[in-house]
């Protein structure tokens, strides 16, 4: 009898535990991105208009990112992130260009641990992208997206850093942090 009341303690426990972790239905995270599509975009131009008006792109920075996720199941997650990104270009750094980033996402939890996870993801959504030169300033918008191939996730129950393979505006590399409650 004693043995059953621990075994029927010990499943009870194990199944609240098991509850717990499936409240963690909400993520946010911060990230930052390598080799993203704006960056590419804008070495590209650089390349192309560097013969004809001697201007260098002087520096890059971004994407810089904010995702949110809420984990319909504990195999899908749908959300979005916004990302920043921008260069300065000419002999100066008088040329500046901002990338402002907003693109719904789903994610798919292909492995699952209590330390670990992997996951890809597909987001796709609109840029804007804003160039500015000395007084004068034109902005566009443009479609873009994110297809992360790989994904994977280390760490405790709730905080998680993670990196990501893919192509798009958050980059071929990325790497990060999330928050699950």
């Amino acid at each position: 009898m004693r043995k059953m009341m621990m075994m029927a303690a010990l499943l009870v426990a194990s199944m609240s535990m098991n509850a717990q972790d499936d409240d963690l239905k909400n993520e946010i995270g911060v990230y930052y991105g390598f080799g993203s599509a704006s960056d590419i975009v804008s070495s590209l131009a650089t390349a192309l208009t560097s013969p004809f008006t001697h201007s260098d792109q002087n520096s890059f920075w971004g994407p810089v990112g904010v995702e949110y996720y809420y984990h319909v199941t504990p195999v899908v997650g749908v959300g979005a992130m916004a990302s920043i990104a921008g260069c300065k270009w000419g002999e100066d750094g008088e040329q500046k260009t901002q990338y402002y980033t907003v693109m719904p996402a789903v994610k798919f939890n292909w492995l699952r641990k209590t330390h670990f996870g992997m996951y890809s993801g597909l987001a796709a959504g609109v840029m804007i992208v804003s160039d500015s030169y000395k007084n004068d300033s034109e902005s566009k918008a443009f479609f873009m997206g994110q297809l992360t191939a790989l994904g994977a996730e280390f760490g405790g129950q709730q905080l998680r850093g993670f990196t990501e393979l893919g192509f798009g505006e958050r980059g071929m590399l990325t790497i990060g942090a999330r928050y699950k409650f």
